[in-house]
């Protein structure tokens, strides 16, 4: 048996894929730019924690091969 479809069937199914493909490109934009920020705020995450790692003070230690505690 073999069906056939009208215009008007034809032209509803167009209206509703460029619907879902209008759907789907605005998720990926909000995705895009979801990741960017995230990308952008763990970068300064990042430089914040070295800046702050820089700013420990590190007690010196007497160097390797100096002959210090050898008997």
């Amino acid at each position: 048996m073999r069906v056939g479809t009208s215009p008007d069937v034809v032209k509803i199914m167009g209206v509703w894929i460029r619907r879902a493909d209008a759907g789907l490109a605005r998720s990926a934009a909000r995705n895009a730019a979801y990741s960017v920020e995230a990308e952008r705020a763990r970068r300064l995450e990042d430089a914040r924690t070295m800046r702050d790692l820089q700013g420990i003070p590190t007690a010196t230690r007497p160097h390797r091969g100096t002959g210090a505690g050898r008997g």
